[in-house]
């Protein structure tokens, strides 16, 4: 359960003393399992934890390409050529699995969604429907699209 706190209202000052500007922008602060995630007045989201994610997407979706195309036996054959290990290939491309609009959100730092890579390599669900639901329940930020 996420614990929200709205800071400060937007004012630039300036200090002439200081010879500074000060600016101060209201925010949002989503506190989840100890972690802070930002939101900013316009709806942009701290995607820190989104990064590692994305890479892993598209890792996911050029494993699943190799595999498709008979270059590579099995996951285990592209594993060793990768250097890493066939859990780590199953799960990578099990991403590709994820609903066209999750996938997105995830790529292009929409907002709607605010998943770690963490949150995607348990198993999910794999109707997209139900997709929806499972991580709108465990996303730092649920989706405002599905929540209106």
């Amino acid at each position: 359960m996420a614990r929200i706190r709205k800071t400060a209202e937007e004012t630039v000052e300036f200090l002439e003393k200081e010879n500074l500007i000060k600016v101060t922008v209201p925010i949002r602060i989503f506190h989840r399992g100890g972690k802070a995630t930002i939101e900013t007045p316009d709806g942009m989201i701290g995607h820190e934890d989104m990064v590692s994610l994305q890479r892993a997407l598209i890792q996911g979706h050029r494993w699943m390409k190799k595999l498709e195309s008979g270059r590579f036996k099995n996951m285990e054959e592209l594993a060793k050529k990768e250097k890493t290990d066939k859990s780590r290939v199953a799960k990578m491309t099990r991403l590709t699995c994820l609903a066209p609009d999750i996938q997105e959100a995830i790529l292009c730092n929409t907002g709607e969604w605010v998943l770690s890579l963490k949150d995607c390599v348990k198993p999910f669900p794999m109707l997209w429907n139900e997709q929806r639901e499972h991580f709108m329940k465990i996303a730092a930020i649920s989706p405002r699209s599905l929540s209106n």
